[in-house]
């Protein structure tokens, strides 16, 4: 009962604190995360407006946190069975956050935050997705917060990724070496998206749409926003039909399934 009590207070606080650090440097205190970004910008790192979509993200974690917080909710299995996967992601967000603005870079020790917090984002979002329950917090808030927020993750991840390596001095700066590194960890961020998007069987839209906006934004990013890099523009465009492909064709045969 007190780890009930704990989860539910969880949930309910902490998608606050990733929106107060996320203002610390609006306070002066700290780098934006687009800025830090920025700073350590390779070929995969996204256009800077697409880091608005943890706007809708944040409001969709707080919502959460007051749905499954009521009492009308307390014995929810779909709240119970997310709750501690998502206070785990959202903890790794503010860590990450608070971290990466205060240090106004990203390495290798904030990257394995944020496959922490991506491992716990994706175990809620298959959890939301087997656990079937009808209402409109379920609808409107769980099926989208967790799909959004695994998606944006898993394309950060490799975001994040690049920049460790380029801030770690494994990934040249330009020419050739850096743009082939740019393809390769592109492929990868598409070819992991599709498989998850495969294996959600249904209810893959949200996930889908997140990352599909990272590779519009990376297709931005590298056609003159930031720099021109055809090859990596392309990969990313690539990558972008490859998961917009899969999530149609499991879209599609749950539909007829049905």
């Amino acid at each position: 009962m007190q780890q009930d009590h704990l989860r539910r207070l969880l949930c309910l606080l902490l998608p606050w604190a990733q929106i107060i650090v996320a203002f610390l440097p609006a306070l002066g205190m700290g780098t934006s995360m687009a800025a830090v970004a920025a700073a350590s910008r390779t070929p995969v790192v996204p256009a800077g407006y697409a880091f608005s979509i943890w706007t809708l993200i944040f409001a969709l974690a707080v919502a959460y946190g007051v749905w499954q917080f009521l009492p009308i909710n307390r014995g929810s299995s779909l709240a119970q069975r997310t709750g501690w996967p998502l206070a785990g992601a959202f903890a790794a967000n503010t860590l990450w956050e608070f971290i990466s603005q205060l240090s106004a870079s990203v390495g290798f020790g904030l990257f394995l935050i944020i496959v922490i917090g991506t491992a716990c984002a994706l175990t809620a979002l298959f959890v939301a997705r087997n656990t079937p329950e009808a209402g409109l917090g379920a609808r409107w808030i769980v099926t989208p917060l967790t799909g959004l927020l695994a998606g944006w993750l898993t394309a950060a991840s490799f975001v994040n990724l690049s920049t460790a390596a380029r801030t770690a001095g494994m990934m040249p700066e330009h020419g050739i070496g850096a743009t082939l590194f740019a393809v390769v960890i592109l492929l990868a961020a598409g070819g992991a998206a599709a498989a998850i998007a495969w294996l959600l069987r249904r209810d893959a839209a949200w996930f889908a749409g997140a990352v599909g906006w990272a590779f519009l934004a990376v297709i931005a990013a590298n056609l003159g926003i930031n720099q021109v890099n055809i090859p990596a523009a392309l990969a990313a465009a690539v990558m972008l039909a490859l998961v917009a492909a899969v999530t149609w064709q499991r879209r599609r045969a749950t539909t007829l399934a049905a």
